[in-house]
C-alpha cells in the first residue's frame, strides 16, 4: 500500500508570507504525491530561517525505503552553478579572464576554433559545442569517463554546431571544457577543487560525486513513473556520470548553505564577483551587489534533471525567500516550482492534474485504441504534447506490457503529430513487426530510414524482412 511519508519539521510562518501559506503548500505537495507527480524533499526558507522542510515518498520504491529530509539526490545540471563559481573564483584571483581563449588556456582542437572559443562563450552556451551525452562512444560505457581529460578526448573529436559566438545552444560539453581549464590552472582535479573551494568551506558535508558503484548511505534512487503508475528504476537508463557539467549529489540543507553564502557572505566570492556570476557574466553591468539585491524582479533559478531525477534551486530575492525541491521522479521538481512560488506570493494556482501520459493511458484503457486514433485531435486539445517523446514513451509502455494494438494506436498518432521525426516511424514499424504485420513494418521502417540514413537498425530490419 502506498503511504505518504512526511518526515519533517515545520516552523511557523513569519510575516514574510501570507496567512495559511504552508497549509496550502502542504496540500499541493500531498496532492502531487497522490498523483505520482512527486517524490522527494522540499525546503523553503526566508532570509533568516528554514520555514518548511518535508520529505515525501521513497528513496527506493522497489524496497519502499522512505525519503528523509537529509536524503542525497542527484541535482543534475545544478552542478553547472558550482563550475561557474569555481571559474568566477579564478577570475577573482586574477588567474582567468572572460576573454581568455582555448588557445591560451587549453588547446582542444589545435586549430582556429581554439582562438575563437573564450571562457565567456563556454559559460553562456555560445561556443558552438554540443552534448557529450549524444556521443555513441560515451553511451556505450559512460563509467569509463570519470576523468575530465578522458571525456575531453571524446569532445575534441566532435564538430562544432555553429561558429563560436553566433548562436546559443545548451551544451554539457562546454562545461566539461571549463572543468578541464580549472584543472589545468590549479593543478588539481575538478573534484579536489569542488571540495576545497566550495563544499569544505561551506560545510556541505553531504554533497559531492557519487558513482554507481560507490558505497554511500541515504541516497535516493531515481525512478521513472510509467503512465500505468508503475515505478521503474532509472538506474540502467541513466548514464549520468558526475562531471563539471552536472550529476553531483546534494541535500536540500546543503544547497541552502550555498544559497546563504551567495546572498549573505564573501566566503566563496566577494560582492563584485557575485554580481558577475548572478548577471550571467555580463561584465558591462555597473551595479553594486546591494543595488542588485534591491531590484524588485531580481532572482536566480537553476534546475537540473536526467532520467529519474529533477531538482530546482530558486532564489527569489525580491520576495526574500529560497525554494529548493529535490525529486527522484522525472520532472518532479519543475512541475511544482511555479505553483509553490504562486502560493508563497499569495496568488491563486491551478489545480494539479495527472501526467499527460497517464491521462491518455486512461482514455485508451477506457475507450480503446481505435477511439484514440479517430479522436486524437479532440483528446489532445487540453493536453500539452511538446515533442514526440511523450507518446513514444507511452507506446513502449503498452508494447512492453503486451498491448500491441494500443501501442500501434499511440505510435500512429505520434507519426501524425510529428511527421518530420524519423523515430516515430521507427517505433511504429517495431510495433507492427511485433504484431506480425510484415508489410506495414517494412513501410514504416523504410520511412524512418529514408529520413535518417544513419539508422542502421532500420536498414538491417528492412533487408531481413525483404529476404524472408
Amino acid at each position: 500500500m502506498k503511504t505518504a511519508l512526511l518526515l519533517s519539521f515545520l516552523i511557523l510562518c513569519t510575516l514574510v508570507f501570507p496567512q495559511n501559506t504552508f497549509t496550502r503548500i502542504d496540500s499541493l505537495l500531498n496532492q502531487a504525491f497522490r498523483l505520482d507527480l512527486f517524490s522527494g524533499v522540499v525546503l523553503i526558507a526566508d532570509k533568516d530561517n528554514v520555514q518548511y522542510l518535508k520529505a515525501f515518498g521513497n528513496s527506493d520504491w522497489d524496497k519502499q525505503s522512505p525519503n528523509l529530509t537529509n536524503t542525497k539526490f542527484n541535482i543534475g545540471s545544478i552542478g553547472k552553478l558550482f563550475t561557474q563559481i569555481l571559474i568566477t573564483q579564478l577570475i577573482q584571483e586574477g588567474k582567468l579572464d572572460l576573454s581568455d581563449n582555448l588557445e591560451k588556456l587549453y588547446p582542444l582542437y589545435n586549430n582556429e576554433n581554439d582562438k575563437k572559443i573564450t571562457i565567456k562563450l563556454l559559460l553562456t552556451f555560445s561556443a558552438g559545442l554540443g552534448d557529450y551525452f549524444r556521443i555513441d562512444e560515451f553511451n556505450q560505457n559512460p563509467d569509463k569517463y570519470r576523468k575530465t581529460e578522458d571525456l575531453l578526448s571524446l569532445i575534441s573529436k566532435e564538430h562544432l554546431l555553429y561558429e563560436p559566438g553566433t548562436s546559443n545552444e545548451y551544451s554539457n560539453s562546454s562545461y566539461v571544457v571549463l572543468g578541464g581549464i580549472i584543472e589545468k590552472i590549479t593543478g588539481k582535479s575538478y573534484l579536489e577543487n569542488l571540495k576545497e573551494r566550495i563544499l569544505n568551506r561551506l560545510g556541505m558535508n553531504s554533497s559531492g560525486f557519487i558513482y554507481k558503484d560507490s558505497k554511500s548511505e541515504n541516497i535516493a534512487k531515481g525512478f521513472i513513473v510509467n503512465p500505468n503508475g508503475q515505478k521503474v528504476s532509472a538506474f540502467e537508463r541513466n548514464h549520468s556520470v558526475p562531471t563539471p557539467a552536472g550529476g553531483m549529489y546534494s541535500t536540500a540543507e546543503d544547497l541552502l548553505q550555498l544559497d546563504r553564502s551567495l546572498m549573505n557572505d564573501n566566503v566563496l566570492l566577494n560582492d563584485k564577483y557575485k554580481v558577475l556570476l548572478l548577471n550571467r557574466f555580463n561584465a558591462d553591468i555597473n551595479k553594486t551587489f546591494q543595488e542588485l539585491l534591491a531590484e524588485p524582479d531580481f532572482g536566480m533559478g537553476v534546475a537540473g534533471g536526467s532520467p529519474g531525477w529533477n531538482a530546482v534551486y530558486d532564489q527569489n530575492v525580491a520576495g526574500k525567500y529560497t525554494v529548493i525541491i529535490l525529486s527522484n521522479f522525472d520532472q518532479g521538481a519543475e512541475k511544482l516550482i511555479k505553483n509553490v512560488n504562486g502560493i508563497l506570493q499569495g496568488k491563486d494556482i491551478s489545480p494539479l492534474t495527472p501526467s499527460a501520459g497517464k491521462i491518455i493511458y486512461e482514455i485508451i484503457k477506457e475507450k480503446g485504441a481505435s477511439y484514440f486514433v479517430n479522436n486524437y485531435l479532440e483528446i489532445l486539445k487540453g493536453i500539452h504534447v511538446e515533442d514526440d517523446g511523450l507518446l513514444n514513451m507511452l507506446g513502449y509502455n503498452f508494447l512492453q506490457n503486451g498491448k500491441t494494438d494500443e501501442a500501434i494506436s499511440v505510435f500512429t498518432v505520434n507519426t501524425k503529430l510529428f511527421p518530420e521525426i524519423a523515430n516515430t516511424f521507427d517505433s511504429l514499424g517495431e510495433a507492427y513487426l511485433k504484431k506480425g504485420n510484415k508489410e506495414l513494418a517494412i513501410e514504416n521502417y523504410r520511412k524512418a530510414f529514408e529520413m535518417n540514413p544513419q539508422n542502421k537498425n532500420a536498414e538491417k530490419i528492412i533487408k531481413d524482412l525483404n529476404v524472408n
